[in-house]
């Protein structure tokens, strides 16, 4: 138990740290990106303003030139608002008929920044319209090749995830570590609890032997004497008493389940047949206005001990009947692919959505069931018992609609 707590708070811490990290590292990547981005826009807009005289310059000398220097930081190509090119200084050859089939539709007035990839190239690029007494009498495109800063925040952008996948992984060894050494004394308390409660069980199983045995001797010898009153008395407390070793059984097979001291058979056993017997009882005793019913597969056959899942059975087909005071309780049995399935399904009070998680845990009872004598540790003894088998349970339930008690066992 202590080992499966230890994982499931280590993968939570793990989970949550992985989710907080990713977010601040997602955070921090594209926050690097957009600053970049914008230290680039502010360069090409610099360049813009003093490129931006060579418009009129050129156009009232009807000349369109072209000029290539490979080693040119920024390059840039100046067209009239008809989409004429004008001029322009070129970096990287063939660049200007790309651009101008991407962008030579575009309106001229509009401002633009858009980043674009030819033959493994990566460029910012910058349009902006070319003003003339407010009028727009063309426009620029201004680029620059940022191939090295996108390669920078692609090895970036790994980096970040291996050193988060590295740094989650440490944390959950981490967590389940720190989970090991919190646990110490929750678990040092946990056996000292369950070490009381095996050693009183144990030892209360003697006295309350003998007071059961003082009482029918009691009963015996002084029978003639004693008056009606002191006869119903020693009746009720041999009634208490039954009570009480019913009680001390349950805590003491719980505590030796715990401890896995609890002996177990198991051989090959027709469950169907098993189920068949079982059903066949509680159809006679089953009170008149409930209805019950079985729907078993033939020749269903597990690995277990016959007596405790005939004990399994008792414990929830008791239950649907104690807390159906009429309508239907139906016993199942289905074999899958891999594994058994047993329903034990009721119509009767129901469980709440908020309760329904403890039924399981030893001497919780719900509102409903203080109506209704138990000790709360049958569900319990039920769950040990399928636990013994390797065996899956759990329940589901509509309150004032019934109960269905699911049990998977592997074949």
């Amino acid at each position: 138990m202590f080992h499966k707590t230890k994982k499931k708070l280590s993968y939570l811490y793990a989970t949550l740290y992985f989710l907080l990290f990713s977010l601040f590292v997602i955070v921090l990547y594209f926050s690097l990106v957009k600053l970049m981005e914008n230290q680039q826009i502010n360069e090409l807009e610099d360049f813009y303003v003093k490129q931006e005289h060579d418009f009129f310059e050129h156009v009232h000398a009807n000349t369109k030139t072209l000029s290539y220097d490979p080693n040119r930081n920024f390059f840039y190509y100046i067209y009239t608002k008809d989409h004429k090119f004008v001029h322009g200084d070129e970096s990287y050859k063939g660049l200007k008929n790309q651009i101008e089939k991407a962008f030579g539709n575009r309106n001229p007035s509009e401002d633009l920044v858009q980043h674009y990839e030819w033959q493994e190239e990566h460029f910012l690029l910058l349009k902006k319209p070319i003003f003339n007494d407010d009028t727009v009498a063309g426009y620029i495109i201004v680029g620059k090749s940022v191939k090295s800063q996108h390669h920078f925040f692609q090895m970036t952008k790994y980096l970040l995830i291996v050193l988060t996948c590295i740094s989650t992984v440490l944390i959950g060894l981490l967590a389940y570590f720190l989970a090991g050494k919190a646990m110490v004394p929750i678990q040092w308390s946990f056996d000292k609890q369950k070490k009381f409660v095996s050693d009183a069980s144990h030892e209360l199983r003697t006295p309350l032997s003998i007071f059961y045995s003082s009482l029918e001797i009691l009963e015996i010898e002084e029978a003639h004497q004693l008056r009606p009153f002191g006869k119903e008395l020693i009746a009720d407390l041999k009634d208490e008493a039954e009570t009480m070793k019913e009680l001390i059984d349950k805590l003491l097979f719980l505590a030796r389940h715990d401890q896995q001291q609890v002996p177990i058979q198991k051989e090959i056993i027709t469950l169907s047949t098993l189920l068949e017997k079982v059903s066949s009882k509680f159809q006679r005793i089953t009170p008149a206005e409930i209805q019950f019913s079985s729907e078993i597969q033939k020749n269903i056959e597990l690995l277990g001990d016959a007596s405790k899942i005939q004990e399994l059975l008792y414990i929830l087909l008791d239950n649907a009947i104690r807390y159906t005071n009429s309508g239907t309780i139906t016993l199942t049995l289905l074999k899958n692919k891999d594994t058994v399935k047993i329903t034990v399904a009721d119509s009767g009070v129901g469980i709440t959505e908020q309760e329904l998680p403890l039924v399981f845990d030893r001497f919780y009872r719900s509102d409903a069931a203080r109506q209704h004598n138990g000790t709360g540790l049958g569900l319990a003894i039920a769950k040990a018992i399928v636990e013994q088998h390797d065996g899956n349970i759990y329940a589901t339930s509509t309150v004032n609609k019934g109960t269905t008690i699911h049990i998977e066992f592997p074949i």
